[in-house]
């Protein structure tokens, strides 16, 4: 699609709801009023805040069955491509993390800019979640928390830029928990959760236990969903409804996402205005709108709902819209219930612009087609699913302005009970703004007078109110830190707009408020085809919404926004400060602190500080008023209150002033306090009688591969002249080999999935050597380019316990002794240059230990590959040189011979599932300790 750089442009609220189809709204529905929280969130970002998106995906093994077809992965890759397009187009900052849960919380893809240049390194993570469906559980908790924690930091590290935050929340089923019935299992995901410690989950019982816990910490008051919610954090949830499912097996989601489920039913207590919004998908073309919904903050989609035409187009079926000088692009997601259809536009002037797919008689599924001085950009992402793109080429061009139309056609005639529907992103040119707020302080007791309320275009350029064909209402509100709401402006008189106004701050309460500039647009009526007039289009608002903040008088000092402690462990103790500045002192008002979410289990909260009193009022411009929080007790989670500072004028020309300003902190238990007191008190009492036994249980709880991003690429090389080659040319590492991101959990892992193959961490024989990492694949030798690079036999790799940043060759016993393949495994955060370093380790060395590894073979009993080349120098795969050896040309006779076909590929079998097993589960390790 045609992307095009400009400043923000915002002009409508945020997104649509998730389409009037998938969640049964009406086709009228306005997408700010149909569904608040995707309205805040998009003003947040027009009133000039950067947005932080994180995709949280499901990997649970369910998957299997319920998205066999992959709709996560489409949908998903679409939803990043709009919002890369909006990015670019509105010139404000957007950054995507993808991140996946199961029985624990990963990220695949870090923090990343999305935007034109990063869009296809983000596809292809997104393109990794195929793989992804081995998740034990379906811990919603543990995901909400990891995302919670990744968003607080990206917070944190914040200055100066307002943030707007976001979940994108998929998954397929219920919270849900397996007994670890084996010790392989205990060891791969842990017997305790965080939120329900001193339970093991070793049985059917136990997993129940907790589950309930989980629900309950999320949905009390307090809990996570309301930690969430009061960090500003709006969560969209999308839930792909699978064989068997029901509505009511989504229904807790949907209470974390909106604060209630279809009953009513209360979760959280901060539930007004509605946190979040969730919709069902039941299939691949409904996710994609579920999606789209979401993908263009400050580009609401328009739904409408209609027929199809059958045999050929017609007006009566058709998706109609008005677009006039200030509408320069429109996009469209459509969408039938039918197979088979055609697609096509038409024009104001009544051409009319097939969509050709293939068998369509077209080029191809997607093209780009010029037609009346329009460009239209069109891709078929399913067989009932098409998204268009339509631009204006020139500015002047009257052929733009009138009605325009979508329509599906079928050409059998089969379809005239089906239905169709559309998603409308109409970008216009408008933008309220506050021409000249720039630098204004905004004391209370004042009123600011000239404040010119105007509107602008793409560039910020001013527009003249009267050049508008269409009609529009223009309001500016103004709520001040205690809900108060004041009106600035309200009109309809395009030559009101522009005038300065009054902002009336006389009993404005000090604090953060919201300045809201909304503007309703409708385009100007149009003549049909027909000589009808068609009423224009109305857009749906465009909000602007500001965080202003209101001082106290001049006198007084002004206090900073909020108090951040950062995050803790264990029990709180810990200081921050809030910055003061201009003239006059501050000071705390004890006992406070209000507490609106928090963990569990914390005790007394209390917030204090040396400045408690007029007497030890600190002055504005020091080092800030100090302060401290602290906890009885520690806990897993945010807490997030408010605590009341006084403001003392400096001149003593009025009492104080009381303030309330947030405060946040994040709480983390020591992630191995059980495991280190419980290792401490078996050392204690064995450690004389075994010591030998000590020292292999230290040994085996630190023999585990680094909790550091992992990424692995399996690639066929062939050895020749010495040369290690890649699809005929000297290997390299490209930017394909770094999508398949290896999970290994909070903690490290004794063992994890690369490609076909196993890493497994062994302890080892030797008590006093450190441990090891095994690479095992069924059916292939193999052997590492590190020292050692093999086990005692010879064939089976070996490696560090810091695996990353090194590579294996494998070969498969009876196969051309050159032909081999190659596991890298490179760090997450490697550089360029680390991994051009990799790739020359593997040049220079590879064709060495590859030629020991054959050898390693034969002495081993393996089978004889059916051909031989004369040493890695000679002929080639299907030649044999008999009397050769390895290091150079033999002398007897050569003759040519098919190469053997490749066995398949090894398979594994699974157990059939039962009602206390999870899907996918893996099979028991019948040696925990890895002793080799």
């Amino acid at each position: 699609m045609n992307a095009r750089g400009s400043r923000f442009l915002a002009v409508v609220a945020l997104c649509a709801p998730l389409i009037a189809a998938a969640l049964g709204q009406a086709p009228e529905a306005s997408a700010a009023e149909a569904d608040p929280a995707l309205g805040s969130f998009g003003a947040c970002i027009a009133g000039g805040g950067a947005a932080d998106v994180l995709l949280l995906v499901d990997e649970s093994s369910s998957l299997t069955s319920s998205d066999a077809a992959l709709g996560r992965v489409t949908s998903a890759t679409y939803f990043v491509d709009q919002l890369s397009d909006f990015a670019t187009e509105a010139g404000t900052p957007v950054d995507v993390q993808l991140s996946v849960f199961g029985d624990s919380y990963s990220t695949l893809l870090p923090w990343t800019p999305l935007d034109a240049d990063s869009v296809s390194g983000v596809r292809g993570s997104i393109a990794g979640l195929a793989e992804r469906v081995d998740g034990f559980d379906t811990d919603y908790w543990t995901a909400l928390d990891g995302a919670r924690t990744d968003l607080a930091a990206r917070s944190a590290a914040r200055t100066g830029t307002a943030g707007c935050q976001a979940i994108v929340w998929f998954t397929d089923g219920k919270l849900d928990f397996f007994p670890r019935e084996t010790a392989a299992e205990r060891e791969d995901y842990g017997v305790e959760k965080r939120f329900a410690p001193g339970v093991g989950l070793t049985s059917t019982a136990a997993a129940a236990e907790v589950r309930n816990a989980a629900a309950a910490d999320l949905c009390r008051g307090g809990g996570l969903a309301d930690q969430l919610r009061s960090s500003g954090i709006t969560v969209f949830g999308v839930g792909l409804t699978g064989p068997g499912s029901t509505d009511a097996d989504f229904d807790f989601i949907r209470s974390v996402t909106t604060g209630t489920d279809l009953a009513g039913t209360r979760c959280g207590d901060i539930t007004e205005p509605v946190p979040g919004s969730f919709g069902l998908a039941s299939d691949i073309d409904g996710l994609l709108f579920a999606f789209d919904a979401i993908s263009t903050p400050g580009g609401a989609p328009l739904a409408q709902e209609a027929g199809i035409c059958q045999v050929v187009a017609c007006a009566d079926q058709a998706h109609n819209f008005v677009l006039d000088a200030s509408t320069p692009r429109v996009k469209i997601l459509g969408s039938a219930d039918a197979s088979g259809l055609s697609a096509s536009m038409s024009l104001p002037g009544g051409a009319r612009v097939d969509l050709p797919r293939d068998g369509d008689g077209g080029p191809s599924a997607s093209a780009v087609i010029e037609a009346s001085g329009t460009s239209i950009d069109y891709e078929w992402i399913t067989d009932k699913t098409v998204a268009v793109t339509v631009d204006r080429l020139s500015a002047g061009d009257s052929a733009w302005v009138g009605q325009w139309a979508f329509t599906f056609t079928d050409p059998q005639g089969a379809s005239a009970d089906r239905r169709s529907k559309t998603n409308l992103h109409i970008s216009g040119d408008l933008v309220p703004a506050w021409l000249n707020g720039a630098g204004v302080v905004l004391h209370t007791g004042e009123t600011v007078d000239g404040a010119v309320f105007a509107l602008t275009g793409r560039g910020g350029a001013p527009v003249d109110p009267s050049s508008i064909l269409g009609t529009l209402r223009y309001t500016v509100s103004l709520q001040d830190a205690e809900g108060a709401v004041t009106t600035v402006l309200d009109t309809e008189d395009k030559a009101a707009i522009a005038q300065p106004v009054a902002l009336p701050l006389t009993d404005a309460a000090v604090g953060l408020g919201l300045l809201t500039l909304r503007l309703e647009v409708t385009t100007a009526s149009a003549t049909s085809p027909a000589g009808a007039v068609v009423p224009g289009t109305t857009l749906d608002p465009a909000v602007v919404a500001q965080r202003i903040s209101i001082a106290a008088p001049a006198a007084y000092p002004t206090a900073g926004e909020r108090i951040d402690f950062g995050r803790v462990e264990g029990a709180a103790d810990v200081s921050s400060s809030l910055q003061l500045s201009g003239d006059g002192c501050a000071w705390l008002a004890p006992g406070s602190a209000a507490v609106v979410a928090s963990p569990e289990g914390l005790g007394t909260v209390r917030v204090e500080s040396d400045a408690a009193s007029a007497d030890s009022c600190v002055e504005a411009g020091d080092a800030g008023l100090p302060l401290r929080l602290s906890t009885d007790e520690g806990g897993n989670g945010a807490i997030n209150g408010t605590v009341t500072v006084l403001l003392a004028s400096s001149d003593g020309s009025g009492p104080p002033l009381e303030v309330e300003v947030p405060f946040t902190a994040g709480l983390e238990l020591p992630l191995d306090a059980g495991t280190a007191w419980a290792a401490f008190a078996l050392t204690l009492l064995i450690g004389i009688a075994v010591p030998v036994g000590v020292l292999y249980l230290a040994k085996w709880l630190v023999s585990v591969i680094p909790a550091r991003p992992l990424v692995v690429a399996t690639i066929p090389v062939e050895v020749s002249g010495g040369s290690v080659l890649r699809a005929g040319s000297r290997f390299s590492i490209g930017p394909e080999d770094l999508r398949d991101l290896v999970s290994l959990g909070a903690r490290g892992s004794r063992r994890a999935a690369a490609g076909e193959a196993l890493l497994r961490a062994r302890t080892g024989a030797a008590p006093t050597e450190a441990g090891f990492v095994s690479v095992e694949r069924e059916g292939w030798s193999s052997a590492s380019g590190a020292s050692p690079s093999t086990s005692a036999k010879g064939t089976t790799a070996r490696l560090p316990l810091a695996v990353h940043n090194n590579w294996v060759v494998f070969h498969q016993p009876g196969r051309p002794e050159a032909s081999a393949e190659v596991l890298l495994l490179i760090g997450g955060t490697s550089t360029p240059a680390q991994r051009a370093t990799l790739a020359d380790d593997v040049n220079s060395r590879l064709p060495e230990v590859l030629s020991r590894l054959v050898a390693a073979e034969r002495d081993s009993g393996a089978p004889v590959p059916e051909e031989t080349t004369s040493g890695f120098g000679g002929g080639g795969p299907g030649f044999e040189s008999a009397g050769a050896g390895f290091g150079g040309f033999g002398s007897g006779p050569t003759t040519l011979t098919a190469p053997p076909a490749p066995p398949a590929s090894p398979t594994r079998s699974e157990p059939e599932p039962g009602p206390d097993t999870a899907p996918g589960r893996p099979s028991p390790d019948a040696n925990p300790w890895g002793v080799v």
